[in-house]
């Protein structure tokens, strides 16, 4: 995750994206990557993907640009840049699609206006009761095994734990305790990372839901 953004960086234009014309958002969102990378900054931009609402409050519509980069003598890898009616930041690409990493946007947000911090795991925590809770809302009978907790969150004084383990043989992330409740396949993934992206996606579905 990047930094806050800099000082250098050009100011935020205040209009949302226009799909048909990007050109001001590219200029900006290569700006603010200077201010973030300074040499390691990329000459232009790949695709680009418009998202028109947001579901956090005071963030609005976004634009989502690939490109790639070196980080110091690294092969350069593929990142994303969000920029737009919200705080700019970009991501390393970790196999993500467009769709994805807007979702990993939404979640970052997240836990920076909530001050959302990483923490211990509470003492004590039954790990397969946790577990059993989530799992058994789409499989009562599914086995689930080598569980251990893979990181855990403090939202405003709730534990949100991220378990790893196997359910009926697959390795999966369980979202459990006071989290918001879901599985994810994404195991390649650091855990925090599969968080953020967890918390995007049901942000984004409560919004829908909300409509």
């Amino acid at each position: 995750m990047a930094n806050s953004e800099s000082e250098a960086t050009p100011l935020n234009p205040t209009t949302p994206p226009d799909p048909m014309n990007l050109s001001p958002w590219r200029e900006y969102a290569l700006g603010y990557l200077r201010a973030q990378l300074r040499e390691d900054a990329p000459g232009e931009l790949g695709v680009a993907r418009v998202f028109e609402r947001s579901p956090l409050e005071g963030d609005g519509a976004v634009v989502v640009f690939e490109f790639r980069a070196r980080r110091g003598a690294a092969e350069s890898d593929q990142y994303y840049v969000v920029v737009g009616q919200t705080e700019p930041n970009y991501y390393p690409a970790y196999g993500l699609d467009a769709d994805e990493a807007y979702s990993l946007h939404l979640g970052t947000r997240f836990m920076l206006v909530m001050g959302v911090a990483q923490c211990v795991a509470p003492e004590g925590i039954d790990v397969m009761a946790a577990a059993r809770v989530v799992v058994d809302r789409v499989a009562p009978s599914a086995p689930i095994e080598g569980l251990t907790v893979a990181a855990c969150f403090d939202v405003e004084g709730q534990h949100h734990v991220v378990l790893r383990g196997r359910v009926a043989g697959q390795d999966v992330y369980i979202m459990a305790g006071e989290a918001p409740a879901g599985f994810s396949r994404r195991v390649e993934l650091p855990p925090q990372v599969a968080y953020r992206l967890h918390v995007g996606a049901v942000l984004r579905v409560e919004a829908h839901r909300a409509e």
